[in-house]
């Protein structure tokens, strides 16, 4: 039966059947919404003081095999200190992780348009911080070159007229196309792919961090991290050495207040020291401040 039909049986002639006839159409609208669902998602859960995109779910978006950052792990469950502290949101508010990996180009789409909740690993950017809201940074990253430790390295120069390695959307490849040519640039989708073609000799070295580098290290030994220094490729101080963050989407602040205070109590606790020990990111260096960057979202 369509509406309009509907319509027509619950409006007879009989001016008398009127109000009967009102009272069953706000019945029939109730029913038709409630049928088409909606698009602004529920609350979390229960007490939850945030919104997310499935109710009882807290969805998250991130780059496959991107330790010592974020994984995917056993049993469906993330891996990686963001994995950990991810989970330990989900954990303190009674959601479900719902796990959503994609390429590192498409995350900030995702979490705009509310297709994932939580998006992980990423450095600030005026571009982003327009379509999305920022928790605190969780780790500082130091740009490195990621090589074979056969490959000889006396600085960032030995690195010019070779192949190197980078991924789509990185906030840095404007400086390493500068330096060493468009040409000599290969961007790939993911950081595992950008790894496995430095493996391969596809590529001389893959621009990684001190944040990511560990992981991919550990699963192959071969491989080795060469930390850049202060005025390296004409880096600014922010790029060389970034902050790492988590973002929401930018009407659900409350989400990053949640995200946040999760990270307080883990660093507080100690708990979050012994998840960057355990993966080789250790120091003073990688331990960010409190602040949130600015945020741009309209």
């Amino acid at each position: 039966m369509n509406l309009r039909t509907s319509v027509k049986r619950l409006f007879p002639r009989n001016p008398r059947m009127v109000g009967s006839a009102v009272a069953a159409l706000v019945t029939l609208t109730a029913a038709v919404t409630a049928c088409g669902g909606s698009d602004s998602g529920g609350s979390g859960g229960d007490g939850a003081p945030f919104k997310t995109a499935e109710k009882g779910r807290l969805t998250v978006t991130y780059s496959e095999s991107y330790l010592p950052k974020i994984a995917t792990g056993e049993e469906g469950k993330l891996t990686g200190y963001e994995g950990f502290l991810l989970t330990k949101v989900a954990e303190k508010y009674g959601l479900k992780l719902k796990l959503k990996p994609t390429e590192f180009a498409s995350q900030v789409l995702f979490v705009s348009q509310g297709k994932a909740d939580v998006g992980t690993g990423t450095y600030y950017t005026d571009k982003r911080a327009k379509q999305v809201f920022y928790t605190r940074p969780n780790v500082n990253d130091r740009l490195g070159a990621l090589m074979l430790k056969e490959t000889s390295w006396s600085g960032v120069d030995s690195l010019k007229g070779k192949p190197i390695a980078s991924v789509t959307g990185y906030s840095y490849n404007d400086y390493l196309i500068k330096a060493y040519g468009e040409s000599n640039v290969k961007l790939f989708p993911s950081y595992a792919e950008a790894a496995k073609a430095t493996m391969n000799k596809q590529v001389s070295a893959f621009m990684g961090s001190t944040g990511t580098a560990p992981g991919i290290i550990k699963q192959n030994p071969r491989l080795t991290l060469h930390p850049l220094a202060e005025g390296d490729l004409d880096l600014p101080p922010n790029i060389l050495v970034s902050p790492t963050y988590d973002y929401v989407r930018c009407d659900n602040p409350g989400l990053a207040d949640a995200v946040d205070g999760v990270l307080d109590e883990l660093i507080a606790s100690g708990e979050w020291q012994k998840q960057l020990d355990s993966w080789g990111v250790g120091g003073q260096e990688y331990l960010p401040s409190r602040t949130r960057p600015a945020q741009l979202c309209k």
